[in-house]
């Protein structure tokens, strides 16, 4: 007579806390911090602060989720705070002399076409994201620099400035557009096929183009995503500031990606949420907001920012990394387009 041994209850119940704490980590270390820096400066959940942190924050939330779309595809976009710079130039030029409708539309629509150049490059020319959105920065920084003659450009029609910084029940309007878009993006990355469809070629693009995916088509769409996000970002920005100039911020690019890494989402492709690159924002968003309460000198600032993204570079992507190199050398160039492989994606990782 044999008996069955059942395996000790440990050996069931710590899988689960560690898939739990790899999953929700990320949401313990932003109320641990929040707790922290609220412990040292009371001051900072004043409703005056955290309206402030949403409308300096909004700008780069808004590239944030433009840039989560192109990491999950495989993809990255080093040209964000170059698009940003010129459509906040295209907003402030045009702003004063048309309605600002007009001109955030304008920059909105620069910010289109930047993408969509940035995805014909990467899938038509093949050229890898890295090379391609480093060498397009390169170029519309020029370009901005040439049309403005290295000047600002200031723009001095009040309502130009409302978007900026007008308040709705206290909230800056800026926030409120950067909570919509986060849901709207969070939502349609989730539940619509094209979500999915985001989710699979990351993962696996040739299995993804097998299976009857447009690969070229996500990806291009991916990056059109993120060059809207920074004409959204530059339009907000120049209605803030009440101008605009060439190079408005050329560190901008290392907080988006800080944001998108430190939230989770791997570098390898096919994994990441937008809910994640929110929760990275409010973590780089306290971090800082706490360093300025505490007088942090912003050299040690830029320190501690480098340490998080090595660190969450270590804990986060090193086992989708792995995952990513095996999937490449492990991939079989003979698989039939009749017999298209099963492909699994995650929405909510």
């Amino acid at each position: 007579m044999t008996t069955a041994i059942s395996p000790p209850a440990s050996s069931r119940v710590l899988p689960k806390i560690g898939s739990f704490v790899r999953r929700y980590g990320v949401v313990a270390a932003f109320l641990a911090l929040t707790a922290i820096i609220t412990a040292v400066q009371p001051g900072f959940l004043a409703g005056g602060n955290l309206a402030n942190i949403l409308s300096q924050w909004a700008p780069v939330g808004i590239m944030g989720i433009g840039m989560t779309y192109v990491v999950i595809t495989g993809g990255f976009d080093l040209s964000v705070g170059a698009v940003y710079s010129l459509c906040a130039v295209v907003a402030a030029g045009v702003g004063r002399t048309e309605a600002p409708v007009v001109a955030f539309a304008l920059a909105i629509t620069a910010g289109l076409a930047a993408g969509a150049v940035n995805g014909i490059v990467v899938t038509v020319l093949k050229v890898n994201p890295f090379i391609a959105t480093l060498g397009s920065s390169l170029i519309l920084a020029g370009v901005t620099l040439v049309v403005t003659g290295n000047r600002a450009l200031v723009v001095s029609f009040a309502p130009f400035k409302e978007l900026g910084s007008g308040r709705l029940a206290g909230v800056p309007y800026s926030g409120t557009v950067l909570i919509l878009l986060m849901i709207v993006a969070g939502c349609i990355l989730a539940y619509t096929p094209f979500g999915q469809s985001i989710y699979a070629v990351g993962g696996n693009s040739e299995a993804s183009r097998l299976a009857g995916i447009r690969t070229s088509g996500v990806v291009t769409s991916a990056y059109v995503i993120s060059g809207a996000c920074a004409g959204i970002a530059g339009a907000i920005t120049a209605s803030q500031l009440g101008s605009a100039q060439p190079n408005l911020n050329p560190n901008l690019v290392f907080d988006v990606l800080t944001v998108v890494i430190v939230g989770g989402t791997s570098l390898a492709g096919g994994k990441g949420a937008i809910w994640r690159t929110a929760i990275g924002v409010g973590i780089l968003a306290t971090l800082q907001n706490g360093f300025n309460l505490l007088d942090v000198d912003a050299y040690y600032q830029n320190i501690i920012k480098g340490i998080i993204i090595i660190a969450a570079l270590t804990q986060v992507n090193t086992g989708p990394l792995r995952h990513h190199l095996s999937r490449r050398t492990t991939a079989d160039p003979g698989l039939s387009p009749a017999a298209p492989p099963v492909i699994t994606t995650t929405t909510n990782s």
